[in-house]
């Protein structure tokens, strides 16, 4: 009966399902490896995860509030301190341990998510890290390590005040600047707890979680930076001001003194190693150092050595007080003129010459680190902004119009606010298509920005303010704008007729912040106003690009003109382009009170009568 059996299932078949059953199988535990992990979810701590006594549960980022209570728990464990056979008892804040609750949440949500896998390996490894994990945890549990850090000086304030215990402090050797001199500060030996054997008592009790007694001692606390160390710096400092140092900066040459050099010195206490989160699990062999007397443990896990830096703030300060001061050459515009059908410079321009101050500074800071004894100082020449080669490359080629008013009679504050103001406009660019704002581009009037006081129309009055005489630097602005044929868009003219505006029509007054002058650039090419005074002529020219634009003007015509000095008129701007048809006109209408009506101070009031207030200007 077997043998009929065997002999209808060949031994071909059998070992077919055998692998059939052991592929399934496979693929089962397979299966069971990594889904159960999956369906637990990675946001969820996996099972057998504890922290001091607690297993930890539910979401990953919620469990910050059970670590904190069980590092509560543990920092305040009773703890018996035994020195010379006296003990107290106390806990392990008071001695000076203190968890960091935020830095061991945060490992441990690192290490369950896998995320530190992820920083160094593929999405598929870190992956594969955390199903690891999630098993391991299963089988073998896993203990949360804490960070934390020991501040040693409370368990010295303790002992010193329970056991009537006098510690010495220890000294470390440094180097102190004086003046140009350098001064050694030699070590001295101190007397302090021995912080190796505490720590590592400590570290005990945290990886066990457990209060075990503490055994303390007084030991022999060794300065970290020793005076032979201090010596070998001073050395070093000193070797660094053997050589002056010498500085260039174009055509002008610097010597350091010594006494400068050392104050730039900044003397620092540095770290050998970079400071490591200590983490219980590590056991004891993490415990490095002794711990210096006066010194917390977080200082002690690494050595230390006196390093040297130079102040940037000091070397700046030279740069832009004495290397600037003698270097720098203040940028001189150029005086453009149109002769021989071409734009001449008939005064040259001067280019403006600094230091870099950030850059030179910075290579000062480097050389001394370097020891190099000559430093050649960036020096940057920029150009006047009114020169002869800058506005060609703007493509301005011509004078396209220019403006002019006599202020012959003016006082001496009104003359001095002519100049202030009239040089607010020289090698002013006006942009191609922009709207050009005379009250904009002069800014503010007044005492801080130069100005004197002086007549101006204000209500119903003449009286002295801070400024007068703009007008007549607005009014020569009109005139040229006018004849350059551009279009006006803002434009009033005076409360009456003053003498300085002749022919009456021309001119254009302004006040802050209104009544402005305003035109349009509608020229093909940007427009430089350039400014000057001749004896009694004010002088407005505007350089652009002709377009073949021609101006022509009527007037100003006057009209119903009284005694009283009142009156009417009319300037008419009519605009042709190349080929002689009419761009536009543009009527340019004014009337005049009487000047009795406007007194000056001194005169006498005129009759009372109602009459329409008008802007100021001058």
């Amino acid at each position: 009966m077997t043998n009929n059996i065997m002999s209808s299932f060949p031994i071909g078949t059998i070992t077919v399902l055998l692998k059939k059953y052991l592929l399934v199988f496979f693929l089962a535990i397979l299966f069971l490896f990594w889904g159960i992990p999956l369906l637990w979810g990675k946001n969820n701590v996996p099972p057998r995860v504890s922290f001091g006594d607690k297993f930890l549960k539910g979401d990953i980022a919620d469990i910050h509030d059970a670590v904190s209570k069980e590092a509560d728990v543990f920092e305040k464990k009773t703890v018996t301190i035994i020195f010379q056979n006296k003990k107290i008892n106390t806990n392990f804040l008071d001695i000076g341990l203190k968890i960091d609750r935020d830095k061991t949440v945060e490992n441990l949500k690192m290490v369950l998510s896998g995320e530190d896998a992820l920083s160094q390996k593929s999405q598929k490894e870190a992956s594969s890290g955390y199903t690891l994990k999630w098993w391991s945890s299963l089988i073998w549990g896993y203990k949360v390590p804490a960070h934390y850090s020991f501040d040693l000086s409370k368990l010295e304030k303790l002992t010193g005040s329970k056991f009537n215990v006098v510690l010495t402090p220890v000294q470390e050797a440094t180097v102190r600047i004086d003046n140009d001199k350098t001064v050694l500060i030699p070590a001295k030996e101190g007397f302090g707890i021995d912080g190796m054997a505490v720590v590592a008592q400590v570290l005990r009790d945290l990886k066990n979680w457990d209060n075990e007694s503490v055994s303390i001692k007084v030991a022999k606390a060794e300065p970290a930076i020793t005076t032979n160390e201090a010596e070998a710096f001073k050395q070093e400092i000193d070797r660094l001001t053997e050589y002056p140092f010498a500085l260039r900066a174009g055509s002008y040459n610097f010597n350091l003194p010594r006494s400068t050099v050392l104050s730039w010195v900044k003397i620092q206490r540095k770290e050998n190693l970079e400071t490591v989160s200590v983490e219980s699990g590590e056991g004891l062999n993490l415990v490095v150092n002794t711990v210096l007397a006066g010194r917390n443990f977080s200082e002690a896990k690494a050595g230390y050595h006196l390093e040297w830096d130079v102040d940037k703030d000091k070397i700046r300060g030279l740069v832009d007080q004495q290397v600037q001061g003698a270097v720098y050459r203040a940028p001189v515009n150029g005086v453009l003129a149109f002769e021989g059908g071409a734009i001449q410079e008939i005064s040259a321009s001067q280019s403006e010459i600094t230091t870099e101050v950030d850059s030179a500074t910075e290579k000062i800071a480097q050389a001394l680190k370097k020891k190099e004894y000559f430093i050649e100082l960036p020096v940057n020449e920029n150009p006047a902004s009114l020169s002869l080669q800058n506005v060609k490359k703007l493509g301005i080629d011509t004078l396209i119009g220019k403006g002019e008013s006599d202020f012959t009679g003016s006082p001496k504050n009104r003359r001095h606010n002519l100049a202030v103001g009239s040089g607010k406009f020289n090698g002013v660019v006006i942009p191609q298509g922009e709207e050009f704002s005379f009250l904009t581009t002069l800014g503010p009037v007044d005492k801080s920005t130069g100005y004197l006081p002086e007549l101006v129309i204000k209500g119903d009055k003449t009286i002295p303010e801070y400024g007068g005489g703009m007008c007549q630097v607005s009014t020569t602005c009109f005139r040229a704008e006018v004849n350059s044929g551009l279009r006006t868009t803002e434009r009033q003219n005076h409360a009456y007729p003053v003498q300085y505006y002749s022919p009456q029509g021309t001119d254009a007054t302004v006040y802050i912040p209104h009544p402005d002058l305003k035109f349009m650039n509608d020229t093909p090419a940007p427009i430089l106003i350039q400014t000057k005074i001749v004896g009694n002529i004010l002088t407005f020219e505007f350089f652009g690009k002709s377009d073949g634009r021609t101006v022509t003007l009527e007037g100003p015509r006057v009209w119903d003109k009284k005694s009283d000095g009142s009156m009417k008129t009319e300037w008419i701007q009519k605009v042709f382009d190349k080929s002689g048809k009419l761009m536009f006109q543009k009527n340019f209408l004014s009337k005049y009170d009487s000047p009795s009506k406007y007194p000056h101070p001194g005169d006498e009031k005129p009759p009372t009568e109602k009459k329409k207030k008008k802007k100021g200007g001058t």
